[in-house]
């Protein structure tokens, strides 16, 4: 009897650490998708783009601030679609976002093919709600 007690407590104590304590996220996530091209709809011409979505959402406390979320475009069509805020490919924070975009040469080098504005979230236009998912992301030419 004693020894089935002791395996149900090793049992318990394993599925608790398993489960682990605490480690919630204190953010739900919400996966996106979209493209990004120029305002007359042509691809942006690099190498690599890379766009970051910056969400709106209230701190849940001073210490815990919701995560930007970032996504490599296929530069063939101008796609993304495995955002990652936290985790691989778990989305945004659901709501409204800033949203960044960042283009890179071969040697993964910033380039200067966007307007500055575009690339900085204090001074991006670029804006987005994640109830309109998929995103339509265009960016004036230079």
């Amino acid at each position: 009897m004693q020894a089935s007690l002791l395996r149900w407590l090793i049992a318990s104590v394993a599925l608790l650490a398993i489960a682990g304590c605490g480690s919630k996220e204190p953010f739900d996530y919400t996966k996106v998708s979209g493209t990004v091209k120029y305002d007359d709809g042509s691809l942006i011409p690099a190498e690599s783009i890379e766009v970051t979505f910056y969400p709106q959402a209230e701190p849940k406390d001073a210490k815990t601030h919701p995560r930007p979320g970032t996504a490599t475009v296929n530069v063939a069509d101008g796609t993304f679609n495995a955002v990652t805020s936290h985790k691989p490919n778990d989305g945004v924070v659901p709501g409204p976002q800033k949203v960044t975009v960042q283009t890179f040469d071969k040697n993964h080098e910033p380039t200067n093919i966007l307007p500055p504005e575009y690339t900085n979230v204090n001074t991006t236009p670029l804006t987005v709600d994640t109830a309109n998912t998929p995103f339509t992301i265009t960016v004036k030419k230079k």
